[in-house]
């Protein structure tokens, strides 16, 4: 597979490639070195990933992704690259790490390639980072390999941020993205069970990424046109569906009194506040809700500070 000319540049190109799925601190500081080396040199930041994701190439599955693709593109098209490429993954699997070299990356002409020097490429990861040092020696580009970033001594990675978040630890997740777990969906209606308790609530369904563990959240609600930022709090509940187990996320916002039904929402995760729990009537729960919400405006206010 060989690039169209219209993705070779006159300018110096620097390139970096990976998936960067949840761009994580990690993936920050290799998309950083990328555009400061671009600019220094007065040439192009060039990206370059791949669709779908390998590991949903190889074993589709459901919530997976940190971030839904059409949100990981927005991101990344606004970043400060000069070009993000996305490349089809099944033209590409079975390459070799020489052929990948020769026909991907140096369709490219770069004068400088920014990677993590845990980097894998070729057919089954066959390549690894002294290969692509012994490719980038013999063409003359300067291979810039970074050692990975670490939070609480382990390396930050997507693997783990998915571990975290599932795991409801969205503190830890949260620091390792750099910014808060953020869900992505429309706004459906449900069963109507919070608004019968004086708790309305903004349900979404969301396909594709990674769900926080079962519990009650602090949060904060926008829709994805404006930022317009309500506190809220958050459940995520499973509830039995046609034999499956079906995953609820449902966001009483604060101070909120719109119609949101058929829009798209995001729900910031900011903090895990307690587990799901049984309650023996519905004033205890309604009791539980209060002390809920009474926690999640302390916690927020907390974090604006």
């Amino acid at each position: 597979m060989t690039l169209s000319p219209s993705h070779i540049a006159p300018s110096p190109t620097i390139l970096t490639i990976g998936n960067f799925d949840g761009l994580h601190l990690g993936h920050r500081t290799l998309i950083d070195m990328t555009i400061a080396l671009a600019r220094s040199w007065g040439g192009r930041a060039v990206l370059i990933t791949f669709v779908p994701h390998p590991k949903v190439f190889f074993a589709p599955q459901a919530h997976f992704f940190i971030h839904p693709e059409r949100i990981r593109e927005r991101m990344l098209n606004s970043i400060g690259l000069d070009e993000v490429i996305y490349l089809p993954f099944g033209d590409i699997y079975q390459m070799t790490p020489r052929a990948f070299f020769d026909e991907v990356i140096l369709s490219l002409d770069p004068v400088a390639i920014v990677l993590g020097d845990n980097f894998s490429f070729g057919c089954r990861k066959s390549g690894n980072i002294d290969d692509l040092r012994r490719f980038c020696s013999e063409s003359d580009i300067a291979l810039h390999a970074l050692g990975r970033t670490t939070f609480d001594h382990c390396p930050v990675s997507s693997t783990r941020i998915r571990a975290a978040i599932r795991e409801g630890n969205i503190a830890m997740a949260n620091k390792m993205l750099g910014v808060p777990y953020t869900l992505y969906g429309c706004v459906e209606h449900g069963a109507q069970r919070g608004r019968t308790l004086g708790f309305p609530t903004a349900n979404i369904h969301v396909p594709d990424q990674v769900l926080p563990a079962t519990g009650v959240y602090a949060t904060r609600v926008a829709t994805e046109s404006d930022d317009d930022w309500h506190d809220a709090m958050t459940a995520v509940t499973q509830t039995p569906s046609f034999g499956c187990v079906d995953t609820v996320i449902e966001s009483n916002i604060f101070d909120f009194n719109g119609d949101l039904y058929d829009r798209r929402i995001r729900v910031e995760f900011h903090e895990f506040i307690r587990h799901e729990m049984v309650f023996d009537s519905k004033e205890c729960l309604i009791r539980q809700i209060e002390c809920d919400k009474k926690a999640i405006r302390e916690n927020l206010a907390t974090l604006e500070k």
